[in-house]
């Protein structure tokens, strides 16, 4: 008889809040205090490369001192480090920021640490995709990613014998390695094995560094959807302004439009699908009407998918991307159009 090997329970697996998380990062910070060294030195260096990562420093930076506060004037995590940076860390799971409380954060530091010397850094610590970022770099915030996180416990864990591996490093690492796994997910899984909306975060946040663009949950009576858009352009026809972009529905890619003037919307749907079909035959790309009157509306979508695959049935990433870009041509293209004399 041969025996299977029991996969360990993983406590990252049940803690799943932000607040587990938050205690995670406190702990890992604390770590990298230098009087920690008698009890772990591997895990200390761990911790003091986190912390360098953190205020973005080289390695020849030296860890002094830690001071930790968790929910210091609601921010997550605090840690003052060699009485000289304070850290400010906004730690985000599956949410994202809201209520202009990254600012507030950073002016309740800057008042705090008005008189002194200290210098404040700015983290925004998220391990999962987010399809918006503008808000979070005008507020002066830093992004550390998973890849950034995953770079660090890599090091770690190829460096650190097995018998000398810590069990809650382990067990956060393999969290963080199958999410990056299912987020990654959109490269290997057959389309149709894209119910999870993993797949589709991970895509879209590749998607948007080849085309630009932004994506997030649409909410909707069947239960909503992730979706994308970009490519938006602007055009006045008799008097008449709209708008008209892309917009990916995840397994859906519909051709919007919006007007702010709700007694024109229907004949400015019918003067713009002239537009767009006429166009869109010229390309050879099949599309249908699609849609209903609204502030947003659909006009047409794409008859068949978007996405490109391979020979092995999985996706190819190049030639979806090229595709989309000869559909962002004919929408360039009917802009300029609307637009010449």
């Amino acid at each position: 008889m041969t025996s299977s090997v029991i996969e360990k329970p993983n406590i990252f697996d049940y803690a799943t809040s932000e607040l587990s998380q938050d205690a995670f990062l406190c702990w890992l910070i604390a770590w990298a205090d230098p009087k920690q060294k008698e009890n772990d030195i591997l895990l200390n260096a761990c911790a003091v490369n986190f912390v360098q990562k953190l205020l973005e420093k080289g390695v020849s930076f030296s860890v002094d001192s830690i001071e930790i506060k968790r929910q210091w004037n609601k921010i997550d995590v605090s840690v003052l480090v060699n009485n000289k940076y304070f850290i400010v860390i906004e730690d985000k799971k599956e949410t994202k920021e809201h209520s202009d409380q990254l600012i507030r954060y950073s002016e309740i530091s800057k008042v705090h640490y008005n008189n002194s010397n200290i210098e404040i850094k700015l983290v925004y610590f998220k391990m999962e995709e987010q399809g918006k970022y503008g808000k979070i770099i005008e507020a002066g915030y830093s992004q550390f990613s998973r890849t950034k996180m995953l770079g660090i416990l890599d090091s770690y864990f190829q460096t650190t014998k097995l018998e000398n591996q810590n069990d809650i490093l382990f067990d956060f690492y393999n969290n963080l390695k199958s999410l990056d796994v299912k987020i990654n997910s959109y490269r290997t899984m057959p389309f149709d094995k894209w119910d999870n909306w993993y797949a589709w975060k991970g895509f879209y946040s590749e998607l948007q560094k080849q085309i630009g663009g932004n994506w997030e949950y649409v909410s909707n009576p069947s239960g909503g959807f992730l979706g994308y858009w970009w490519n938006w352009k602007y055009a006045k026809v008799d008097g008449k302004e709209f708008e008209f972009y892309l917009q990916i529905e995840q397994d859906r890619l519909v051709f919007k439009l919006t007007t702010s003037n709700e007694n024109e919307r229907q004949e400015i749907r019918k003067i713009y699908r002239d537009y767009l079909f006429k166009k869109a035959k010229e390309h050879n790309i099949k599309i249908t009407q699609f849609g209903r009157i609204g502030a947003y509306m659909g006009v047409a979508k794409l008859v068949d998918d978007f996405r490109i695959k391979d020979k092995n049935e999985k996706l190819d990433f190049t030639l979806t991307v090229g595709y989309l870009k000869k559909i962002m041509k004919l929408i360039n293209e009917i802009e300029k159009e609307i637009k010449s004399p």
